[in-house]
């Protein structure tokens, strides 16, 4: 993990571990190592994997034949970062992973992508045909991202990384957690059924 070391931190009561995740191939990561290079102008911050921090706890298992990923043992690495994460983070952490909204954080970031986009941006990592249709038809129902009760209180910001670059997009998150994460939840969520296939 690395971490910033410019004192002048954001003026806010306290520091806040907060998930940025969504569909794979969608940016996230992106976003995250920008977030990261970009912090020194005040924004005091480290980034996670969610796959290092279960690594970390001994919760990642071994390598699938069929997909080549390592599976998280989501529930187990909750429970630990739950013991773990009592006190609050000396910085902002961004925890960075498909799985990290299901972590004990304190808010949420969902960069999503049109599936259509995001295909050709699986394609050129060389992905298997079958991986990428399943991740582009995650993306297009977007169930995980789409059921409200699921995040409770947390509070959550939805971002289209189709066509903002990197740059937008740390803006826009950045200008959200100095506000104090508000608003709480997006006012209208992205439905790429509709966008594609009209209603």
């Amino acid at each position: 993990m690395s971490t910033t070391t410019n004192p002048s931190v954001m003026s806010r009561d306290s520091a806040h571990r907060i998930a940025i995740t969504g569909t794979p191939g969608s940016g996230k990561t992106t976003v995250a190592e920008f977030a990261l290079a970009n912090s020194k102008a005040g924004w005091q911050l480290s980034v996670i994997s969610d796959k290092k921090l279960a690594e970390m706890n001994g919760v990642l298992g071994d390598i699938d034949s069929n997909d080549g990923a390592r599976p998280i043992d989501v529930e187990q690495l909750a429970t630990t970062l739950s013991e773990q994460w009592k006190q609050i983070p000396e910085s902002d952490m961004l925890i960075d992973g498909h799985l990290s909204h299901l972590l004990p954080v304190d808010a949420i970031v969902i960069i999503r992508c049109n599936p259509d986009v995001l295909q050709i941006r699986m394609g050129k990592r060389g992905w298997s045909k079958s991986k990428i249709e399943e991740n582009a038809e995650w993306e297009l129902l977007g169930t995980a991202w789409n059921d409200e009760n699921e995040w409770g209180d947390t509070p959550v910001l939805e971002l289209d990384s189709t066509e903002t670059n990197v740059d937008t997009l740390f803006a826009q998150i950045e200008t959200w957690v100095r506000d104090g994460f508000k608003p709480k939840s997006p006012e209208q969520r992205i439905d790429w059924i509709t966008v594609l296939h009209g209603e």
